[in-house]
């Protein structure tokens, strides 16, 4: 008994049930420490990107490096900068944390044999949007957030909106999309064939 259930599809599904599970517990854990980091407002870490800026580096006065991003750190935000870096520095955990649970709850229903089913259509689909709003919003949140950031402080260079993208989480969603598509057309075909046999 014990031989036929490993070499069957449920520790498979149990293993997605416990990587999900860990995933949303690491997105806990990291909306903690980013909470921790931003909220008393010293020291704040900001992610600024450096496109037309001078940053050419010359490292051991012989290696020249172009540096692409840096992070500073500044004390005192106002209200409107503090949120948009505690937003931009929250989002993505959060995006694993809703990813992570809609993985939890297919294992999870998968593991009882429910395959085609409106719930898991539902968190297929809830998956996929997510990434691909997140997508969009987490570059433009992090740009925006360092102009505003170093524009609080009067160190304010580029644009005050950026508007980024994120190739791989849209790709993944799109991906998680086309799965979401063939749940919907299992669980159509799965109501339309009931009591047909």
């Amino acid at each position: 008994m014990a031989r036929r259930w490993l070499n069957g599809p449920r520790p498979d599904f149990v293993a997605l049930v416990l990587a999900a599970g860990l995933s949303a517990l690491a997105g806990v854990l990291a909306i903690v420490r980013e909470l921790a980091r931003i909220l008393p407002n010293r020291d704040v870490p900001v992610r600024v990107d450096l496109d037309g800026v001078a940053h050419e580096l010359v490292l051991d006065g012989a290696v020249t490096a172009e540096a692409t991003e840096a992070v500073v750190r500044v004390s005192g935000l106002d209200a409107v900068p503090l949120a948009l870096v505690l937003a931009a520095a929250v989002l993505p955990p959060v995006t694993i944390l809703v990813v992570a649970a809609c993985f939890a709850l297919l294992g999870w229903s998968f593991f009882r044999g429910e395959f085609f089913t409106r719930g898991n259509l539902v968190a297929v689909n809830t998956a996929a949007a997510v990434l691909v709003v997140t997508s969009l919003l987490i570059p433009s949140l992090q740009g925006t957030a360092g102009s505003s950031a170093l524009a609080s402080v009067g160190a304010g260079f580029g644009q005050g909106v950026v508007l980024g993208i994120d190739m791989r989480l849209l790709l993944a969603g799109f991906l998680l999309g086309a799965v979401g598509y063939a749940f919907q057309r299992g669980s159509r075909f799965k109501r339309d064939t009931e009591g047909l046999v």
